[in-house]
């Protein structure tokens, strides 16, 4: 069964959405299984969050069905979904305890009061914000106002759970905790969670898979090592990781590598099966922390250029190097220290397995 889930709770097919004549979602096909944590990543405009208010009901779509535990739920109402949206803006109720904010749905519902004590205090300790239920919204802090706001969507005991972004107004400290708790809580209840971000980072942290969109496609599917590891396309290798794209024409395959001409040396690439053949114009992509860096070229494997300095940001150094053939790739190294000079001449190499051919789908078997 696909993605690995016996249960398929929710199915999209052939989604379509227009703004303004403009295609938003290009029929977009997805399939969830059951207590999934699954990432729709991309940057802005890339259509994740049209296609999470789409499935919360918040949007209809111009085509195509959304089907939850097998019936589309397409003209239903958000309340009919079995399905909650949290938000980056918490959008509690200022003038309600926090008891109050988790409380609303049941009390709507027409819960009796017991249930309502007995589920509110079981939501609240989930979220670590039991001892808080009498305070006010401007009594607490941005990461517990997102607490509740949690606790309140998860009341209700929602099919799949919705985040759209929900974490992006907290401090990147703060963020990161939050990261590894709902990872944690998600695990714990066993919901399923589709998670809004254009944040690489957190999703590769928190899923299961991740969803790459650009421009209303889905541009990649996969856990995030498969994301990481094996990116398909230059667009989701450089997207996740920020891959080098390198470009050169195939010289000869060797067994599982090929070897590739390009201005000021050759480089070396895992086929992953690929049919190839002498002349065949190729991309590969290379991550910066798999590149070695030496002042002699090694062997026949490597191609020349120029350091252009470095730059030192988050524990990691970036040192860009002008590839004769004028195209830039940037190495990283952890740490401060580096040995080569701005302008010296430099060989850059890797291992095969570390890097992956890109933008060849239609080659594949």
């Amino acid at each position: 069964m696909e993605n690995g889930q016996a249960n398929i709770i929710l199915e999209l097919r052939d989604v379509t959405k227009r703004y303004d004549g403009a295609e938003v979602l290009a029929g977009i096909s997805l399939r969830v299984g059951e207590g999934e944590f699954v990432t729709l990543l991309g940057s802005s405009g890339c259509g994740k969050t049209t296609m999470l208010r789409i499935i919360a009901g918040l949007t209809e779509p111009d085509g195509g069905s959304v089907l939850l535990e097998g019936r589309d739920v397409v003209g239903d109402p958000p309340e009919k979904r079995g399905v909650n949206t949290v938000f980056q803006s918490y959008a509690l109720f200022p003038h309600m305890t926090v008891f109050q904010n988790v409380a609303y749905a049941l009390c709507i519902r027409g819960v009796g009061r017991r249930e309502i004590e007995q589920r509110v205090g079981e939501a609240l300790s989930l979220v670590q914000m039991g001892e808080s239920g009498r305070k006010t919204p401007d009594q607490l802090s941005g990461g517990q106002r997102q607490r509740v706001a949690i606790a309140r969507a998860l009341i209700n005991r929602p099919k799949v759970l919705l985040l759209d972004e929900p974490l992006g107004a907290l401090d990147l400290q703060l963020r990161r905790q939050m990261q590894y708790e709902l990872k944690k809580l998600q695990k714990q209840l066993g919901t399923t969670f589709i998670y809004v971000t254009h944040d690489q980072e957190e999703a590769i942290n928190m899923s299961d898979r991740i969803v790459l969109l650009h421009r209303g496609r889905i541009e990649q599917q996969g856990t995030p090592n498969d994301i990481y590891d094996h990116p398909r396309t230059s667009y989701a290798a450089q997207f996740v990781g920020s891959a080098n794209i390198l470009r050169g024409t195939a010289e000869r395959v060797e067994g599982d590598t090929v070897i590739l001409r390009t201005g000021g040396g050759t480089m070396r690439c895992r086929t992953d099966g690929l049919p190839l053949a002498p002349g065949d114009a190729l991309a590969l992509a290379v991550r910066g922390e798999n590149i070695a860096i030496s002042r002699e070229p090694d062997g026949d494997a490597g191609v020349r250029g120029v350091v252009e300095g470095n730059t030192f940001a988050g524990g990691m150094l970036r040192i860009p190097v002008r590839l004769d053939d004028g195209t830039e790739a940037v190495i990283t190294r952890q740490g401060i220290h580096f040995d080569f000079a701005a302008g010296e001449t430099v060989y850059l190499s890797w291992q095969p397995d570390a890097a992956v051919l890109v933008d060849r789908r239609e080659a594949e078997p």
